[in-house]
């Protein structure tokens, strides 16, 4: 007999819980269509030494109607001057494909080099944008072509992560959270919200109403599920990672527990914690209804270009905001009840490491 093939967390969650997120399960059907098409787009352009990497709603599988491509030639090699031509072939199939260019920030559509995304981890050197393609390639990445270098990188900020945190390596307490990743998933999250602001007050408030529906939700998300991933280390890697950690001070079982973990998109991360704990159906169903509701908005073209063009002195009984808020009230509701209620391990890590 063939073995079977395992259920998908999400699926494995709607089935749990009696209820189905189309707007989620169409979004996720998208990114995998998505998929297959930028994968023929960009045949043949990567190598061993450059991976094309995508990030945001394809990476995390939540792919919409407006939806725009974040992607970056990784380059873990030698300089070449040719990897400037890769990038710029890429960026040019992607426009010929139709695909939607990325945003204006310059954090992606361009190279990103591994150096800096290893070796500047904190300090004056460490810049926003460093940090934040570092985390986003950890919680919402996916490689096309040869994934080599994306490979190679991953392994390399993991194993900096681990094994340069002592306590983690070291520490006597029987907890086995890595906290110097932890700090640098809520300094992104620090560095985000702050951003937000400085972005509104430069940009004279254009494109405020999507950008903090984002903040509310999808960025949301990528840090609550940054932490479950540090958590995961202590409460849902296997018992060889932990005894290796303890016996040994060895970080390498971990470290493929981490890189294992972290091919789930984010809303797959948070179902799996949702599952094997056993967490409140309750819960499940505000956070993930939530989302479903989040998504299905986003999709709906009248409504994105909407919030785009919404300006903060237009909320004021703004109906379409009003929306977007109670989504992103019964999201953040769903979210405190998970960390802080629904689990008394989790509520101790919490406090713990993400509070202190």
């Amino acid at each position: 007999m063939k073995p079977s093939t395992p259920v998908d967390p999400i699926t494995l969650l709607q089935s749990t819980v009696g209820e189905e997120w189309p707007a989620i399960n169409r979004a996720i059907a998208r990114a995998i269509d998505t998929n297959k098409k930028l994968d023929k787009t960009v045949k043949g352009l990567s190598s061993t030494d450059a991976s094309i990497v995508v990030f945001g709603s394809l990476a995390r599988k939540e792919w919409t109607s407006k939806s725009d491509v974040d992607w970056t030639l990784l380059v873990d090699g030698q300089a070449d001057p040719e990897h400037l031509e890769v990038s710029q072939k890429v960026a040019a199939r992607l426009k010929d494909g139709g695909f939607p260019a990325p945003g204006a920030t310059g954090i992606f559509g361009n190279m990103t080099f591994s150096h800096d995304l290893v070796q500047k981890i904190g300090g004056r050197e460490d810049t926003n944008e460093n940090t934040t393609r570092r985390v986003l390639l950890l919680q919402e990445s996916v490689p096309f072509g040869k994934p080599d270098a994306y490979e190679r990188v991953l392994r390399l900020i993991l194993s900096r992560y681990l094994k340069d945190d002592r306590g983690f390596r070291f520490g006597t307490s029987p907890r086995k959270v890595p906290r110097f990743l932890l700090n640098d998933i809520v300094r992104y999250w620090r560095t985000v919200t702050v951003d937000f602001v400085e972005k509104q007050r430069g940009q004279a408030g254009h494109g405020w109403g999507l950008r903090n529906a984002k903040l509310r939700m999808s960025r949301k998300l990528i840090f609550a599920t940054g932490m479950l991933t540090c958590f995961s280390c202590d409460m849902l890697s296997s018992s060889k990672a932990r005894r290796e950690l303890v016996e040994q001070n060895s970080t390498i079982q971990m470290e493929e527990h981490l890189r294992a973990f972290i091919k789930k998109t984010p809303l797959e991360i948070l179902a799996t914690f949702l599952i094997d704990l056993k967490i409140n159906s309750k819960t499940a169903l505000k956070l993930f209804s939530s989302y479903n509701s989040f998504l299905k908005l986003l999709n709906d073209p009248g409504k994105r270009d909407h919030l785009k063009n919404l300006r903060p002195d237009d909320i004021p009984g703004d109906a379409v905001f009003k929306e977007v808020r109670r989504y992103s009230h019964d999201f953040q509701d769903g979210l405190t009840a998970l960390f802080f209620y629904d689990h008394k391990k989790l509520r101790d890590l919490t406090i713990f490491y993400g509070v202190f």
